[in-house]
């Protein structure tokens, strides 16, 4: 979340400067009982929450085949959420794999974690890790950590870089369709743009 909080007051500030607040993001689940498929808990999801949210962005790991995930994943349940309310602005995140290749992306988070003499051997493309869930663990335990990765991700998401994260084709994508999600929510609510 508190990459997603960065993100989206970055991208709205450089949008709509002085003109908007951004509230800090929610993460959400489909409302008990959860049960049925992916696309009726996502459509349960936002329907749960729709008077409170304008913006809905929702995660699926990638598997090694971003485009395949957001299809089997992600876009049944906007297209059903959007047959109840077809004003939902939402957004598909997909890392290639998993949002761990996202914390593989900047060595300056590694040197916060580890003390500044920290040389972790990143790999050159994060996105192409058969597993970076194990290897964040490897340079994490490499470098002395002994706490486990997911314990850290918050601080990965205060302190990543966002112009690292821009090299990543994946985040790319991501990046470019929350700034027509923002644009589409501003002009919803009377803006310009």
């Amino acid at each position: 979340m508190p990459l997603l909080d960065r993100l989206l007051s970055s991208l709205a500030l450089s949008l709509f400067p002085g003109a908007c607040d951004i509230e800090d993001s929610l993460g959400i689940d489909a409302p008990p009982p959860a049960r049925g498929e992916r696309a009726e808990r996502i459509a349960a999801a936002i329907a749960d929450r729709w008077a409170e949210c304008t913006l809905f962005v929702i995660h699926a790991d990638g598997a090694g085949d971003p485009r395949s995930a957001r299809q089997a994943c992600i876009d049944p349940g906007i297209d059903a959420a959007r047959c109840a309310s077809p004003n939902v602005v939402a957004v598909p995140c997909v890392p290639v794999r998993e949002t761990e290749a996202w914390m593989l992306v900047d060595a300056e988070v590694f040197r916060t974690l580890l003390g500044s003499g920290a040389q972790p051997a990143l790999p050159a493309e994060p996105e192409r890790e058969a597993d970076p869930k194990l290897t964040l663990g490897r340079l994490l335990r490499d470098g002395g950590m002994r706490r486990k990765p997911e314990r850290l991700y918050r601080l990965f998401g205060e302190e990543v870089s966002l112009e690292a994260l821009r090299t990543l084709p994946a985040f790319q994508i991501f990046e470019t369709e929350l700034v027509e999600a923002i644009r589409a929510v501003a002009r919803a609510q009377g803006w310009p743009g």
